[in-house]
């Protein structure tokens, strides 16, 4: 029903799949209810794109960044408390969306993926006998966890 050349980049590939969808939806009057694809397409936002914004439902391997293999932690080395919204490092310190109250209230602290960031202190950080195996190659003050 339509055609978008594309550079072999998984990014340009997905944009155009959307393109694609909304322009036959536009044309045709026609929309899928549901798409196949590869793991290229498994990203939260391609899959939150599809359900919440086109309601089509995706047959797609979710992108899974979740487990290391450089001899980092993982987010499964991490505890989550959700009765504090909180999560644990290995060095038994706490990660928070936020570590100060704010007289305007924030968001959701989604970022533009969907992803909720938890942060670690700094001088947390600074004095962790783990860090080279958290957050090596960043700041201690951006040693965060995508959830």
């Amino acid at each position: 029903m339509d055609v978008e050349a594309t550079t072999v980049v998984r990014q340009a590939e997905v944009g155009a799949a959307k393109t694609m969808i909304d322009r036959t939806a536009e044309r045709f009057d026609l929309s899928p209810s549901r798409l196949v694809g590869d793991a290229g397409y498994g990203s939260a936002e391609m899959v939150a794109w599809l359900v919440d914004e086109r309601g089509i439902e995706p047959h797609v391997k979710l992108m899974d960044k979740s487990e290391r293999t450089d001899g980092t932690f993982s987010r499964s080395d991490f505890v989550f408390h959700s009765d504090a919204n909180v999560y644990v490092c290995p060095g038994g310190k706490e990660l928070k969306k936020y570590h100060r109250n704010f007289s305007k209230p924030r968001g959701e602290g989604l970022t533009k993926g969907g992803t909720v960031l938890y942060f670690a202190r700094k001088h947390d950080c600074d004095a962790c006998t783990l860090k080279l195996k958290c957050c090596p190659n960043m700041p201690a003050q951006d040693c965060a966890l995508h959830s």
